[in-house]
């Protein structure tokens, strides 16, 4: 039994932008991109052109953009903690995923930089 909701991280080449896809136990995928964050239904509504799995989108302001480092952004993941390659956080809870500028404000829920509504993850 793993610790984590994140079953798998991949990286992929979107609308030619390198992306890193959370896959999550349950199916859904949360894609990080370097201005924006979505959650799909699953992998084949990554590429469906008129977007019918895409469940929630959070673009980013040009401040907070991610930073990408051969073609990936995502350092570490446990249980529903994201680290990235510049410093930002990502925590995955059942009902959102925020995206945060560093660990210490993640831990405190301060200064959110982006936020994604999630269905119901289950989380046993």
């Amino acid at each position: 039994m793993s610790n984590s909701i994140i079953a798998e991280i991949r990286s992929d080449i979107i609308k030619e932008e390198p992306c890193e896809l959370i896959c999550l136990h349950n199916g859904l995928i949360i894609a990080l991109s370097a201005s924006a964050l979505g959650c799909y239904r699953d992998q084949a509504s990554l590429r469906d052109p008129l977007g019918n799995g895409l469940l929630s989108f959070c673009a980013l302001e040009s401040e907070h953009r991610i930073r990408f480092q051969g073609g990936r952004c995502i350092t570490t993941f446990s249980g529903g903690y994201v680290g990235l390659t510049d410093g930002k956080a990502l925590l995955i809870s059942p009902f959102k995923a925020r995206l945060y500028p560093n660990n210490q404000d993640g831990l405190r829920g301060l200064n959110c930089l982006g936020e994604l509504d999630l269905p119901e993850i289950d989380v046993l």
